[in-house]
This record gives C-alpha cells, structure tokens and sequence, in this order.
C-alpha cells in the first residue's frame, strides 16, 4: 500500500520546472493582497510621476509650429564642361567618381552653402510685405513674429526694443546690431533645412518651421531668392570681370576713334586741293588708322555682346517644382506628460511592490 500511495503522489506532482494553475492563482491572491496593503505606497509613485510630468507640461512650448517647404531643382549653367548639365547634376549628388569636387556649389557642400551665415544674413537684411502697403527689413519682420523677444531675449530688455535700420551696410553694424544679428542667426539656421527630396532625383526641397505661418512662408521665399542672386552672381563672376574689361576698351576705342575721324575729316577740309606727296602721306596715315582703329572696335563690340550672351547661357536655373502653400502644416503640441508620468509612476510602482514581496519571499524560505 505505501508502495502504491508513493507512485501516486510521485504521480500527481509536477516537475520542478514548472508550474501549476493553483500556484499561480495563489501568487496572484497574494500580490493582490500586497497591492491593497501597500496602496499607499502605489499612491505615492503615481503622485510623484504626475508631478514630474506637470512641471515638463509647464515648461514646454504649447504655440503651434507651422511647416513648410520648397521643392526646386538646379539647373542651367553650361560652362560645366565634360559631360554639360548631366555631369553637373551627378556631381552634385556625388554620383561621380573621383575625388569630391571643391566646387561650393556641388555635393554637400551646396547644402552647408544655404544654410551658411553670409546667405542668411544676406536674406534677413533684405525688405520684405510684412503688410499690405508696408515694407520692413526680413530680420524685423522675424524678431516681431518668431516668438525671440520671450525665448532667448526674455531678460534682455535692449535686445526686446532693438530694430535694424534699412539701407544700412553690415560691415558698419555696431556691436549690438551683430549681437541682435548672431541671435537671429544660430536661431533661424536651426529652423531652416535643405536636403535631396529623392536618392535618384535632383529635386532639393528647402523646409522651415516656425510659429508663425506667413513668417515661415516669407522666409522660404526670400531664402531662395537669394541664394539664386547669390550662386548667380558667384558663377559668373569671372565673366562679369571680363565683360567690364572689354566694355572699357571698347568705350576707349571709341573714343580713339572719334578724334582720329575728327582729324582726317579736318585733315580733308583743309587740303582739298593738295597734291603734295607728304601732304597725301598724311591723309593715308590718317585713313589706315580709322581702318584699323574700326576692326578694332567693332571687335571689342562682338565680344561684348558674346559675353553678355554667355551670362545667359552660364546663369544657373531655378526652376520651383513646388511653391510655398497656404495654409502650412500646422502641428499642434498637447501637454501629454501629466497623463504620461501618472502612467509610469503606477508601472513603476507595481514593480517596486512585486519586487518587495518576492524579496520577502525568498527571505522566508
């Protein structure tokens, strides 16, 4: 009989690792027992994490933030060489080979271009509508708008009452005019992004986003506006000097040309009826250097104009793919932390009690 009793029981009893439906109906009875003996303890670990997640809710920024973009594409410029507009295009995005290309207006080095301080402070000193019949500096129209005056010159009453004057050159800015100008600055380049809309695309798309929508908008347009003035003015520099070489010489050969015609045609009035040699000799003279002095000039003439020609033909081209539109897009942010931290204080104190009563458990065995 004892034999027997033993397999049975030998029978009924599972292997130690594992675990039977009553256990675990009893562990459950007993950590809901803690629970209700330690809700004290739960109280205070949701107390705790709600007041964390009020006082991020207090100190987070609530104002909307509006965000738009500009999609364009680069193009244009046909004193690339080698492969035109194509090997322009994969230079740009590092398609080629090679060692990469010193060239600012390529690659990664276009994208730090943008975004560079001489750009944007270039676009912050420009006039902007900031209404419908006023006009007022971009950098103006900014720190009214974007919200600086309480952020970052909360305690700074000069900086909350500054304005730029119009028409004023930077290089004569005042240490407060470059104080007020840099705040702008580290402010608005971190608003402002630039990067390759596809992999295997040569759209650029240009984004901000801020808290003002007809801010954000203004600002994406005058930013392109003028890195085109800019990257135009850079890529055909050379040409320009030379154009303004070639116009002074031909105004100098005109010039040359004109007193000389003046002479012969006095030369000729006054010796009609000579018929001396060295009188003849003279008005020859007279006559080979208008031929040669008008060669000349209308050399420099046809050049000129090819020159003016090849501004065209060099002038990048941007070509917006797709505009600024109205309205932006407009993400609100809700103060979730309270809620968030009321959360996480009760899984935290969960637990914090299982632990406990584990710990106990094992110190009773």
């Amino acid at each position: 009989m004892e034999t027997i009793d033993s397999k049975k029981t030998d029978k009924n009893q599972l292997p130690p690792d594992q675990v039977s439906p009553k256990e675990v109906v009893n562990r459950v009875i007993l950590f809901k027992d803690q629970l209700i003996r330690s809700w004290k303890l739960l109280a205070i670990f949701m107390v705790i994490g709600g007041a964390i997640g009020f006082i991020i809710d207090f100190n987070t920024d609530k104002r909307p933030t509006y965000t738009g973009y500009i999609t364009f594409n680069l193009g244009g410029g046909s004193s690339q060489g080698g492969l035109g507009e194509l090997g322009n295009l994969a230079g740009m995005f590092g398609l080629g080979g090679g060692a990469p290309d010193a060239n600012i207006f390529t690659g990664e080095n276009f994208m730090y271009y943008v975004v560079s301080k001489p750009i944007i402070t270039r676009s912050l000193l420009k006039e902007v509508d900031t209404t419908a019949n006023h006009k007022d500096l971009m950098v103006n129209y900014y720190i009214n708008k974007s919200g600086i005056r309480d952020d970052e010159w909360e305690d700074d009453d000069t900086l909350r009452n500054f304005r730029f004057i119009r028409g004023k050159d930077p290089k004569t800015f005042t240490r407060l005019e470059n104080k007020a100008l840099d705040g702008v600055f580290n402010r608005i380049k971190g608003e402002t992004s630039i990067a390759q809309l596809d992999r295997k695309s040569s759209f650029l798309t240009l984004r901000t986003g801020m808290h003002a929508e007809m801010l954000a908008a203004t600002w994406l347009d005058v930013l392109l506006e003028t890195v085109q003035e800019d990257f135009t003015e850079k890529q055909n520099r050379k040409t320009r000097e030379m154009l303004v070489l070639m116009e002074n010489r031909r105004d100098s050969l005109g010039r040359v040309l004109g007193r000389n015609d003046s002479n012969l045609a006095r030369y000729i009035d006054q010796n009609q009826q000579v018929v001396v040699a060295e009188g003849q000799l003279q008005q020859s003279k007279l006559t080979r250097n208008s031929t040669f002095l008008q060669q000349l000039y209308y050399g420099a003439v046809q050049s000129v104009d090819n020159l003016k020609l090849s501004l065209i033909k060099e002038a990048p081209l941007f070509t917006i793919v797709e505009p600024v539109s109205l309205p932006l897009f407009k993400e609100t942010h809700e103060p979730f932390a309270f809620q968030a931290g009321i959360v996480m204080g009760l899984i935290l104190g969960l637990i914090f009690i299982f632990l406990r009563q584990t710990f106990y458990s094992i110190m009773q065995s």
